[in-house]
């Protein structure tokens, strides 16, 4: 059975609700957030959760807006539209970093998010994830590129789950390749990316330190020795995730010790806002200072108690390679 535009929307309920005849017709079109509506109200969610972009509705091309099946009460995401037909190729590709805490329970929201923001590369932390992490074997099925590090063993946690964990997971186009740098610190999970794209390159290293590893000189003396080695990379260098530090207390002494390490090897942090429900800027997007300053983003995705880092960096996506043959020309 198939239905107009005109149709699918006549299904809709006064209530906001989604019918299952709609539901499964937006399903097989990809629109994924829209069969998630009839959930909200589960989870204690009123009012419309719908509504259509006015210029976009006339054209005939709907635009849904609505909540994350993960998010709370009350927070609600805009959604930009995305052109599906446009051309791959860009100068810049787009970043996010999150302390997702559970991959696996969160992973389709995360993929909604993902697209919404049209995000190329991810760098997870707080992933709660094993060697034989079934979200992670989902996201290679699907195409994605994955790079990844469960928690090491000699972490003291005394929970059944895995808290830590440390993840990038790349769109096609776009290949990861993990690094040696020579160093395994033990106050901080670590995990370093080189993220390529045709002929241009960076290196990222995605940072997790547990907010139990209290404040020490083992940290600083294994970051220092983190900067030292990443330092010596040409290629642009970035520096993401959570340190569960209060870069927003520009005096607190593990702050002040921190941003001088970063400034002695080049390096700023770009994050200037909070980035946690409690008002904390625990995450950063630390960059060489000779490179651009990237505008950050912080947004609250509604995914766990950590806000979304999006930024942009010059970098270029592949376009899918295509090959024409002559036509009309015959063997002489």
């Amino acid at each position: 059975m198939s239905y107009s535009r005109d149709q699918l929307l006549r299904l809709y309920s006064a209530a906001g609700r989604v019918s299952d005849p709609i539901a499964a017709r937006v399903r097989c079109l990809g629109l994924h957030a829209v069969c998630r509506l009839r959930h909200l109200r589960r989870h204690g969610h009123v009012g419309p959760v719908v509504s259509l972009s006015p210029s976009l509705q006339s054209a005939g091309l709907p635009v849904t807006v609505c909540l994350y099946r993960g998010c709370r009460a009350g927070r609600k995401q805009q959604l930009r539209p995305i052109d599906r037909h446009s051309a791959q190729s860009s100068s810049e590709a787009v970043f996010g970093c999150l302390n997702i805490r559970s991959l696996g329970s969160k992973l389709d929201d995360l993929l909604d998010v993902r697209r919404d923001q049209l995000i190329d590369v991810l760098f997870l932390c707080e992933t709660w994830h094993d060697h034989d992490s079934v979200a992670l074997r989902r996201l290679r099925v699907d195409g994605f590129h994955v790079v990844d590090r469960p928690r090491p063993l000699d972490f003291d946690d005394t929970l059944a789950t895995n808290h830590g964990g440390v993840a990038a997971v790349a769109a096609s186009g776009v290949r990861l390749y993990q690094l040696d740098i020579g160093v395994d610190p033990a106050s901080f999970e670590l995990l370093c990316i080189r993220v390529v794209s045709r002929s241009l390159s960076c290196v990222v290293a995605v940072v997790y330190r547990p907010g139990f590893v209290a404040t020490s000189t083992e940290f600083f003396t294994e970051m220092t020795d983190v900067l030292d080695r990443l330092s010596t990379f040409v290629e642009p260098v970035y520096i993401v995730g959570d340190f569960n530090v209060h870069f927003e207390c520009p005096h607190d002494t593990a702050t002040c010790e921190l941003n001088d390490d970063f400034a002695a090897h080049g390096l700023r942090n770009s994050v200037t806002s909070l980035t946690h429900d409690h008002g904390g800027a625990l995450d950063v997007v630390v960059r060489r200072s000779d490179l651009p300053a990237p505008s950050v983003d912080v947004v609250d995705v509604g995914l766990s108690d950590h806000h979304l880092l999006r930024w942009s960096v010059p970098i270029t996506r592949e376009s899918p390679s295509t090959s024409r043959r002559p036509v009309g020309h015959g063997r002489d």
